[in-house]
């Protein structure tokens, strides 16, 4: 373990300290799980559940009814989002899948679009 890891935890994968910066103005745990950079295990992009979600997802209904699986933008590799490692388990996949599945609903209706493609 390096020493910025034991002063300051696990390393965040967005920025150092930019996770911690957005808690502590208020932001949702589910809002920064979702930002922080995952890579995929089929071919190692790096990328984040919303790029995956607006790139990869675009269009598929499943978006926006809770799906719990990521997709990677650039090999469109799903795997469940439990599977991240900031995630772990069933109950923050459901709670992550929500707050995504929601922030899709609300920007397909600001702009007009159907859920489907």
């Amino acid at each position: 373990m390096s020493r910025d890891e034991e002063q300051d935890g696990p390393r965040d994968s967005i920025a150092p300290g930019y996770a911690q910066a957005m808690r502590d103005r208020g932001f949702s745990w589910n809002t920064v799980a979702s930002i922080r950079k995952i890579a995929c295990p089929n071919c190692g992009f790096m990328f984040s559940l919303t790029y995956g979600r607006t790139i990869a997802c675009r269009g598929c209904p499943q978006a926006t009814r809770n799906c719990p699986k990521a997709r990677c933008a650039k090999c469109d590799h799903e795997f469940y989002i439990q599977e991240m490692p900031h995630v772990g388990n069933k109950y923050a996949e459901r709670s992550v899948a929500k707050h995504m599945s929601n922030i899709e609903t609300t920007y397909n209706e600001q702009v007009g679009r159907k859920r489907h493609r």
